[in-house]
């Protein structure tokens, strides 16, 4: 009986402690098929989609929360190592405060928050070769301040101090190679949007140091969404420079339509040709295509089949053909 007891007792004490933690994931694995023209196709089984994330929250009172964050993007079909896959916090990790003032957060931190809202396919959308779309990224040593809604409108500031320089015993050395501070990669963003009733307007536009050549890149994005009950319609457009001077804009437009369980989606990416500083113009744009449907066999499991294709302006280069079959699931 008194083990009983002590077993109960310990197994209530894992609730009670995660009783403001919110514990959620998307899981999916697919088949893909890659064939570029002029040579033969490739078969292998991919990471679609993969997030385990940890979340929580404690009233401080007057109208103040403590926020904390912690997320991993998860690869079930290998066992990479690199930095991104199955590496704790490897995705948007943080702590913070919220209120009427707005949210500010501190960490791992997504610098973009309205980027890519055009990919909408669960492998590769038709934006995924893209050097400009959907470009937004999780850095570290950051800080961002969200404001509240004000009639629909709500804007981002964030700002990466840039990875710390460290000697070969992985211990903080300003003194090495120079000034260390000078030579991280400080990055600015600033997002703004606006929601309405049935419709959303975004921009994000970033700046970023090159260590490389002490310049900076910039990159500007636009978003547009309508929904018309069943039908959703997006458009996009990217500007960027990078430090070289270089520039490109691409620009494109995605659609879903939801029939009962089945949603067709359908999406085109138009990337124009790069311009040099010198002002020599070089032929490497493309057109990208992607037709997919998606069936819900639950309100959380789906399966889908997703078809690509990238037709690139230089004809010395191969288009290239994607397929992929998947299934997965949220919780």
């Amino acid at each position: 009986m008194k083990k009983l007891i002590v077993l109960a007792t310990l197994a209530a004490l894992p609730a009670a402690a995660m009783a403001d933690v919110v514990i959620s994931g998307n899981l999916a694995v697919g088949i893909v098929n890659t064939k570029a023209s002029g040579s033969g196709s490739v078969t292998t089984e991919n990471r679609t989609s993969g997030e385990l994330k940890f979340a929580g929250k404690e009233d401080l009172g007057n109208g103040l929360k403590s926020i904390w964050q912690i997320a991993t993007r998860i690869n079930l079909a290998d066992t990479p190592s690199d930095h991104k896959n199955n590496n704790w916090a490897s995705r948007e990790s943080f702590v913070g405060l919220t209120g009427d003032f707005g949210t500010l957060t501190l960490g791992n931190l997504y610098h973009m928050p309205t980027s890519g809202a055009m990919a909408i396919f669960e492998n590769n959308s038709a934006t995924y070769a893209s050097d400009l779309y959907d470009q937004g990224d999780y850095t570290n040593n950051s800080i961002a301040y969200k404001s509240p809604s004000v009639a629909g409108f709500t804007a981002t500031v964030h700002h990466s101090f840039g990875k710390q320089r460290k000697d070969v015993n992985d211990q903080l050395d300003p003194s090495q190679n120079g000034d260390a501070e000078s030579e991280k990669a400080h990055q600015q963003s600033l997002s703004l949007a606006y929601e309405g009733e049935g419709f959303s307007v975004s921009y994000d536009g970033q700046r970023s140091k090159d260590v490389t050549n002490d310049k900076t890149s910039k990159l500007h994005e636009l978003n547009g969404s309508v929904s018309l009950d069943a039908l959703t319609l997006m458009a996009g457009y990217a500007h960027g420079k990078d430090s070289d001077g270089d520039k490109r804009s691409g620009y494109g437009i995605a659609a879903s339509y939801a029939l009962g369980n089945i949603t067709p989606k359908f999406g085109f990416w138009k990337e124009g040709d790069a311009k040099l500083a010198n002002g020599t113009k070089v032929n490497d744009g493309h057109k990208a295509y992607a037709l997919g449907a998606e069936y819900a066999l639950s309100k959380r499991t789906r399966a889908g089949a997703e078809l690509t294709k990238v037709n690139y302006d230089d004809n010395t280069k191969a288009d290239v053909r994607g397929f992929s079959v998947y299934l997965g699931t949220k919780f």
